[in-house]
């Protein structure tokens, strides 16, 4: 299970200009709205909360089918900011859950990336293997439908890191969260999808025990394991999406 989310900072809504002190006492709590005002980056710090709380969100409905969405009690907690790979700014942080949503399953770990166009969280349970995260963002065109847009950027990113052909890819959705299929064989990954304004971003784990077809010869057939087929390898050559890859 995981979560992510995107903000646009250069969204009309996103801007400084927009921001609403009785909305922020309604939907940040008290330490969050410090931490945000003591930043040396409170726009990117702001929505590096609120998206850590949509990312949470979004990881819990993976599991509990009526977990509600109550941002003043999803409380993010970030270290300072660093600089990353590729010019953007890092944080870690944590979030605890107002409830255990699994068993053993109520702190969060988060993972802030951030650029002067975008923010973009990551929440995984703690504990995690994020060396099996790998997550994307890209420009969205314009005029084009953002639903659609990150899930073609979902299957270009799993079909490059499993080394399979991008049409054996498909993204469906249970309700209204997103499942991944191989061949047409349901495949037990964890995937989340986000976009605002003129970004779109997606990120997976991509289980390493699972095992894929070389061919299209369906669930069956031969099989090699990603640990063969996966890997920096597959990011070679990469177009003109922003991929980040923990490893």
């Amino acid at each position: 299970m995981l979560g992510n989310d995107v903000v646009d900072l250069r969204d009309a809504d996103a801007k400084p200009e927009t921001f609403r002190p009785r909305f922020d006492a309604r939907v940040f709590a008290p330490v969050e709205r410090r931490a945000i005002e003591r930043d040396a980056q409170p726009q990117a710090r702001r929505w590096a909360h609120w998206a850590a709380k949509e990312a949470a969100y979004k990881l819990a409905k993976q599991i509990d089918a009526t977990f509600v969405f109550s941002p003043s009690k999803l409380v993010a907690h970030f270290n300072a900011a660093v600089d990353g790979s590729a010019g953007r700014v890092e944080r870690y942080g944590t979030l605890g859950l107002p409830n255990m949503i699994t068993p053993g399953v109520r702190e969060l770990e988060l993972r802030s990336f951030e650029t002067a166009d975008w923010v973009h969280v990551l929440a995984l349970p703690a504990g995690s293997d994020w060396e099996a995260v790998v997550w994307a963002v890209a420009p969205l065109e314009v005029m084009a439908d953002p639903s659609a847009a990150v899930r073609s950027l979902a299957v270009n990113r799993i079909a490059q890191d499993l080394g399979v052909e991008r049409d054996r890819v498909t993204i469906g959705r249970l309700g209204r969260i997103p499942t991944v299929s191989i061949d047409d064989c349901d495949r037990t990954m964890a995937i989340s999808l986000s976009h605002h304004g003129g970004w779109v971003a997606c990120a997976m784990r991509l289980r390493c025990e699972e095992s894929l077809p070389r061919d299209r010869t369906g669930c069956g057939g031969v099989i090699v394991s990603r640990k063969a087929i996966g890997g920096r390898a597959a990011l070679q050559g990469a177009n003109t999406m922003l991929f980040g890859v923990d490893r």
